[in-house]
């Protein structure tokens, strides 16, 4: 009978198995051995990853080690990747949602979502739902999704505490409802994600072709309209069993602890207002970068609002912020990030990603509907091991010549592709909401697996089929035409 011992330990001989193939032989002509080597690391840090053959989190270190012993990549060039600012912006953003936790501001907004959401299960995951997606849509995804998470935390407290229900039936779906509609939030305008920036910036520097606020705004909402909803129903329904009925005795429960927790603290109010001037400057950053000449981003917004919790005193002892809050903070996502990071930057610097990409050319005589999903479909599981921007720094001039050259209008192919990019829900390392919500140590990887594959599929559909009603509106265009952009 297999447990969780067995499946760890077949992981582990299997990864190290695969890896062996990859040391022993030699690559395809077409293909550079530092690429070939990257390819079977990764296939190694999948398996451990998938069958938890060690601590996830080391499983994030295997680059750090594998790649310089293989010279491969310079050990330095790796370990950039631990440093990188997203990894940055973990810290800093774990660090305040600690002091939130710390001093019990996260609980006291929570009774109050609670309040208004009411206290049936279902209810309560749609409106995080749609808050979440809507800061996502301004703010970074990660910042979004690191805002949430503690807010997110202390509902399911409350729950755990006087319902006695099941993490499989709240607190797991409610916790990747908050990563995905982040990133499905992010995915609705031109700014709520890299992805979409950097596609803008290929089309723009490349083709000299402008897509506005608006235009990319006429797409990624309907698409994130659509998503969401059928996301939270496959959430609720179908891959989780959530409750629908409410709880009269939560709700007395709740109004009872409202009138316990009392008055805001002086901790509460100067967390809060460092939180609430974070989420502020992540929110305006761009226009106050413009209009004072600044160089403000995510991250250094973030690390600024921890460090003001370290320097803001609430007694003649203490500080908003103590180290031995911040120690707690989840250490090992911080590794898991850096470990994705690494691994990204290998698959482009070797020439894996183009190396795949080349499969394009065995695609030619497919119906373009199909050759569409296909390129969907390629975008987001290769983002499940793939940062999403590199991921579309690499592929998108690829679609767009490959298209090309079959006569299509690119825009049809980039564009799904692009937001496909969002909506990588299977592994923890695919998106950075998807690694802030594991750090929280209560989602197992192959829960996390168990409902992103399935919504993966969900969402191929989505954004093929919502891309195919609008594009061709939005952008004035048919599919069977090239522009003159491209013809040109």
């Amino acid at each position: 009978m297999l447990n969780r011992e067995s499946v760890s330990l077949f992981g582990l001989l299997f990864g190290l198995f695969i890896l062996s193939i990859f040391i022993f032989f030699e690559p395809p002509e077409d293909l550079s051995s530092a690429a070939w080597m990257t390819a079977g690391i990764a296939l190694l840090m999948t398996i451990w990853w998938v069958t938890e053959a060690i601590p996830i989190y080391l499983t994030g270190i295997v680059p750090i080690i594998l790649f310089p012993l293989f010279n491969i990549f310079d050990l330095k060039l790796i370990a950039d990747s631990y440093a990188h600012p997203l990894v940055l912006l973990f810290l800093g953003g774990f660090i305040i949602a600690a002091a939130m936790q710390a001093c019990g501001l996260h609980k006291r907004i929570a009774l109050n979502i609670l309040s208004i959401s009411g206290t049936s299960p279902r209810n309560i995951i749609a409106g995080f739902m749609i808050s979440t997606s809507l800061v996502s849509m301004w703010v970074s995804n990660t910042a979004s999704t690191i805002m949430m998470l503690p807010i997110a935390l202390s509902v399911i407290t409350i729950f755990s505490n006087q319902l006695n229900i099941k993490d499989k039936d709240f607190a797991i779906p409610l916790l990747l409802a908050v990563a995905y509609s982040a990133s499905i939030g992010g995915a609705a305008t031109l700014i709520g994600t890299p992805t979409n920036i950097m596609l803008a910036g290929i089309l723009s520097d490349s083709y000299n072709y402008e897509i506005s606020f608006i235009d990319w705004l006429k797409i990624g909402l309907p698409t994130a309209i659509f998503l969401i909803p059928i996301v939270w129903f496959f959430l609720t329904n179908i891959i989780f069993k959530v409750t629908k009925k409410k709880s009269k005795s939560l709700s007395k429960i709740v109004s009872e602890m409202k009138v316990e927790i009392g008055c805001p603290s002086l901790s509460e109010k100067i967390v809060g207002i460092v939180f609430f001037l974070t989420a502020i400057l992540w929110i305006f950053r761009r226009p106050l970068n413009e209009m004072y000449n600044l160089s403000l981003n995510d991250t250094s917004i973030g690390l600024f609002g921890a460090l003001l919790l370290f320097v803001i005193p609430v007694n003649k002892k203490d500080r908003a912020c103590t180290w031995e809050t911040a120690s707690k903070i989840p250490w090992g996502v911080l590794l898991l990030v850096g470990g994705g990071i690494a691994l990204s930057k290998a698959f482009n610097l070797s020439g894996l990603a183009l190396w795949i990409g080349s499969f394009s050319f065995y695609f030619n005589d497919y119906n373009i509907y199909i050759l569409i999903f296909i390129s969907v479909a390629l975008i987001l599981f290769l983002t499940e091991l793939n940062s999403n921007t590199a991921t579309i720094a690499t592929f998108a001039p690829i679609l767009i010549i490959f298209s090309a050259g079959l006569n299509y209008n690119p825009l049809f192919f980039v564009i799904p592709a692009t937001i496909a990019a969002s909506c990588a829900f299977m592994l923890p390392i695919a998106t950075p909401p998807n690694a802030v919500v594991f750090g929280s140590g209560r989602i197992k990887i192959n829960d996390m697996i168990k409902a992103g594959f399935w919504l993966n599929i969900v969402s191929m559909l989505i954004i093929t089929l919502v891309s195919f009603l609008i594009l061709g509106y939005v952008f004035d265009a048919e599919i069977g035409i090239l522009p003159l952009w491209i013809s040109g």
